[in-house]
């Protein structure tokens, strides 16, 4: 997964980025893995909703697997406020 965020870093001046870019780009590189790992262990279990506790924080992550191509929504109730959508 980070080879693809370091080719995308590549193709974009990385010296140009905004400090609010960079942040944004480092918080994906953290979620964007552990997000994955819980989207295939929900597909292995045969889970349609599922929550974990937040590795970045206090809360729970709460995901779903949405409509028949199972798209992956996911957001953290705590401080941190992590959403991802597939």
């Amino acid at each position: 997964m980070s080879e693809k965020i370091d080719e995308i870093r590549r193709k974009m001046n990385a010296e140009k980025l905004t400090p609010e870019y960079k942040s944004f780009m480092e918080r994906i590189e953290r979620v964007l893995p552990k997000a994955t790992i819980m989207k295939d262990n929900m597909k292995k279990k045969g889970l349609t909703r599922a929550r974990a506790k937040c590795p970045f924080c206090a809360g729970e992550w709460h995901a779903i697997l949405a409509g028949r191509k199972q798209h992956f929504h996911m957001r953290c109730d705590g401080d941190r406020g992590s959403i991802m959508m597939e």
